[in-house]
């Protein structure tokens, strides 16, 4: 399954192809905000929407056995209501409601390989709170697992997506490491097909050539591109997250896009630490598109 063309070169022409898309969500307001994302994209590819959700099956060990059989009436009345809700939102887009029992990642894994799903469209929490810092921890499990790219909607990002999901600004940002590269070719590709303007972002850490990175960047984008106008490239000193979310803004970015390590990154680090990647798509006025390298 590949949601580009070619995906081993910076070929220029390549396509985005978007046929299933899917939406997780746990009913919260932050999954909420992101199901209009999911189905503005689903028009423009005309692609399927395969709305999930998952009850974690260590529920029930949560609590004491005299309580599972009214556990069990309450969640057939909760996933009624829920599929009813999820039938008004989503109207003649197509699609399928999915509604499952297990643990969150590997139960999602198994809907992407059986839908040949080619897009994930998540919401996440504000990593503020202890328990919202786990909730999005979600969000950073799907993102570093996936095969697929994945579309974040974080808390700050606009709630209403333009029409038909358009863009007039992407901005993509790498440390030239080959897993920052796997997000060239997406943001390359949304930026030919939006005729969006591309921002590409360096940041480093000490005084290294400014000049020789800006031409690094530069080369990123392949020859007959056909991108509406040069891209801009720019070269920031300091925190990268911290960068990058400015120059997102400066710039009005309407997507970020950004390669990320996979999950063998995510199980070196503590539970509760924010990885960079994670800062920007929780913080990031617009949504993030990750692909794992």
């Amino acid at each position: 399954m590949k949601t580009l063309d070619s995906t081993s070169s910076l070929d220029s022409t390549s396509r985005v192809r978007f046929a299933n898309i899917l939406f997780p969500t746990d009913f919260t307001p932050s999954a909420d905000k992101a199901l209009p994302y999911a189905l503005e994209i689903a028009r423009r590819y005309h692609a399927t929407i395969h709305a999930t959700h998952v009850l974690r099956s260590d529920m029930y060990a949560l609590l004491p056995p005299a309580s599972w059989p009214k556990l069990a009436e309450l969640e057939a009345e909760t996933r009624q209501d829920y599929h009813q809700r999820l039938e008004t939102q989503l109207g003649d887009q197509p699609h399928e409601i999915i509604f499952q029992a297990g643990e969150i990642w590997p139960t999602l894994a198994e809907t992407i390989q059986t839908r040949n799903v080619d897009l994930v469209v998540v919401g996440t929490h504000a990593p503020f709170a202890l328990e919202k810092v786990v909730l999005g921890s979600v969000a950073e499990e799907i993102f570093r697992q996936a095969a697929c790219p994945v579309l974040t909607v974080g808390p700050s990002a606009p709630a209403k997506p333009r029409q038909m999901g358009e863009l007039s600004s992407i901005l993509y940002a790498t440390d030239f490491t080959p897993e920052s590269l796997a997000g060239a070719p997406y943001a390359i590709s949304l930026a030919r097909e939006h005729r969006a303007h591309l921002i590409l972002v360096y940041c480093r850490q000490d005084s290294e050539d400014v000049h020789t990175f800006r031409h690094a960047l530069f080369d990123i984008v392949p020859f007959g591109a056909e991108l509406r106008c040069q891209p801009d490239c720019v070269v920031e000193r300091g925190r990268p997250a911290e960068k990058i979310l400015e120059v997102a803004e400066a710039h009005g970015t309407d997507m970020i896009v950004l390669g990320v390590r996979g999950s063998e990154h995510l199980a070196r680090i503590t539970h509760l630490a924010q990885t960079g990647s994670y800062h920007i798509v929780a913080h990031a006025k617009c949504p993030v598109l990750t692909v794992r390298g």
